[in-house]
């Protein structure tokens, strides 16, 4: 528990901090990092799937709330008013609560060698499905680089987990690129509907 909120804190802390600069603002601001860092202590240190969930879920709370205590320090230090870092405070904590515990249960999974192929290819979805929904919407150039990066991160990710068994990494890599369009077409909507990117949603 310790080490989900040690890291999960300190990547909050980092996107308080490097919201603003080339490059990593779009980073910290993407979904895909939390996943991510919720795995990854879940993957280190679970023993079972009920911790993993917990920690998933500790980790990125952590993360949302040190990150709204920067930004708001900073936002009140310019003469502004926290109101609004509130009410997505809010939103993401709320979605913190479902992707943590999921989130979790894959970094659980994966240790323990359970349902791998699943976890690799839900994991590997996530990380191309964000920056595709995202890609419409944002048109900087510094952005597009960035989710180039996520992407390649997800499409590489089959391949490198399961390396030494191509015919499954293969397999695992067919099957996320598959169900990634119509994942990166549920984000959008979703991300629409609660206000973080303008519509209109692409036509299928």
């Amino acid at each position: 528990m310790r080490l989900a909120l040690i890291v999960g804190s300190a990547w909050g802390v980092f996107c308080g901090i490097a919201n603003g600069w080339p490059l990593a603002t779009t980073l910290v601001q993407m979904a895909v990092p939390l996943v991510w860092v919720a795995v990854a202590v879940s993957y280190r240190t679970a023993n079972d799937g009920r911790q993993g969930a917990l920690l998933g879920t500790i980790a990125l709370l952590a993360a949302n709330i040190s990150y709204f205590v920067i930004g708001s320090i900073a936002r009140l230090l310019d003469g502004g008013s926290a109101a609004t870092d509130a009410r997505f405070f809010a939103l993401w904590a709320a979605l913190g609560l479902v992707v943590g515990p999921v989130s979790g249960l894959i970094g659980w999974f994966l240790r323990e060698g359970r349902l791998a192929f699943a976890s690799i290819v839900a994991l590997s979805v996530v990380t191309l499905a964000e920056p595709i929904a995202l890609w419409p919407h944002i048109a900087q150039t510094d952005s597009r680089i960035v989710f180039v990066a996520v992407g390649l991160a997800g499409f590489l990710l089959p391949l490198v987990s399961q390396r030494e068994q191509w015919r499954e990494a293969t397999k695992a890599l067919l099957v996320a690129l598959a169900l990634t369009y119509p994942a990166a077409l549920a984000l959008e909507a979703v991300l629409i509907a609660l206000g973080q990117i303008s519509p209109p949603l692409r036509l299928i």
